[in-house]
């Protein structure tokens, strides 16, 4: 017991010297990471190169994760669920163009900050302008809908 503990201590001191260290993961970027509107623990991650749905799926796994759905023609990559140290790690991957961590989106009937001076114009009479657009009304009546052809620039 005496001999391996003092083996181990040996081992030790001569990592310090020479200026080895222990091995750590690296780690890469996840775009949205921390932001007040993340959705803990759900990342969409966009790969290099088109995968299989078998390769995409080797991948979630491989960093810890789960693949919960896979995109083809969109772009290529797939959705997961991790942790976000498994995110990071998973960023760092070669085959990994990018991850970003999933966020909320809400729509609002008021647009802060218009882009041009008289959208916040019309929507008042008076000075001081306020800074915003507010829409007439909220379009609960509306149904929207979106062609996408499906083409990637």
């Amino acid at each position: 017991m005496r001999l391996r503990a003092a083996l181990v201590g040996l081992v030790i001191s001569a990592a310090a010297v020479l200026g080895v260290a222990p091995a750590v993961a690296a780690e890469g970027v996840v775009a949205g990471a921390g932001a007040a509107d993340a959705v803990p623990g759900q990342y969409v991650v966009v790969l290099a190169a088109t995968p299989s749905l078998r390769s995409a799926r080797v991948l979630a796994e491989r960093y810890g994760g789960t693949m919960t759905h896979a995109y083809r023609t969109a772009l290529p990559g797939f959705a997961a669920r991790m942790s976000a140290a498994e995110a990071r790690r998973l960023a760092a991957d070669p085959a990994v163009e990018s991850v970003s961590q999933d966020r909320r989106m809400r729509l609002t009937d008021t647009q802060v900050d218009p882009p041009s001076w008289g959208l916040d114009r019309i929507d008042q009479r008076a000075l001081p302008l306020s800074a915003g657009y507010r829409y007439p009304s909220a379009a609960s009546n509306v149904t929207a809908y979106v062609i996408d052809t499906g083409v990637r620039i």
